[in-house]
């Protein structure tokens, strides 16, 4: 939760070239929560049922990085009886589905800002235990492609550790499903997380780059036909 994972980042094959990333090999030593894969599709990692991940999968690793998202892709199983007309990997159910554990982390939220330590703890460690029995992924060997590890908290010894531990797990829990940047406005803490991630991140992946956040980025902007209709009343958000 302190960052430190930047110390050592995973950058799987990125940066590798010729026979070195042809016949690049996933370290299946490293600790991972088993979310990750789950989540994130990696080099030589069964990805759903298509098989294992192959860099040719990747339009433009250098500009893009050497990851793509699991949970936005359905299943090759589910190809023909679940996509829209005219495309081949977008499903045509059009519901909004609200998951069972956001709902725990949007409880656990509220009993932190209430000093109801507890209560918030045992909320984070049902959703982390359900991760801890996640079935492994297996890599191209056969081995499970990390050794999976979650645990639950023991304590939440104040309220600014509570805190810090439910907004971690939203992150790991909720990754790519929509939530982060609504979360970060809501915290407050958009500029002071993004700006030093987007940082972070240009030093590997050329499509990231130096930002500046301002407050008008917590905001959509409003729509140009209703501030016309306005007549005065309203103006843009800036």
């Amino acid at each position: 939760m302190d960052g430190s994972y930047r110390n050592n980042p995973y950058v799987s094959d990125q940066g590798l070239t010729g026979a070195e990333r042809d016949n690049y090999k996933v370290n299946t030593a490293i600790a991972f929560d088993p979310r990750l894969d789950y989540t994130v599709g990696r080099r030589d990692v069964n990805y759903r049922d298509w098989g294992v991940l192959q860099s040719s999968w990747i339009r433009d690793q250098a500009f893009s990085g050497p990851f793509v998202g699991v949970k936005q892709m359905i299943n090759v199983a589910d190809m023909d009886g679940n996509v829209s007309p005219g495309t081949s990997n977008i499903t045509a159910q059009n519901v909004n589905i609200i998951r069972l554990s956001d709902v725990y982390l949007m409880a656990a939220e509220c009993a932190v800002e209430t000093n109801a330590l507890p209560l918030a703890m045992n909320m984070v460690n049902a959703v982390r235990l359900r991760a801890a029995n996640l079935p492994a992924v297996k890599a191209s060997s056969g081995a499970a492609a990390a050794q999976y590890m979650v645990k639950p908290y023991t304590s939440f010894p104040n309220q600014a550790y509570a805190r810090n531990a439910v907004r971690f797990e939203r992150r790991l829990e909720l990754a790519l499903e929509g939530h982060r940047f609504f979360d970060l406005v809501r915290w407050g803490t958009a500029k002071s997380v993004l700006e030093p991630f987007m940082e972070f991140e240009k030093k590997y992946v050329a499509a990231s780059r130096t930002i500046t956040y301002t407050d008008k980025n917590n905001y959509l902007p409003l729509p140009q036909e209703q501030i016309d209709r306005a007549q005065g009343a309203l103006t843009q958000n800036q």
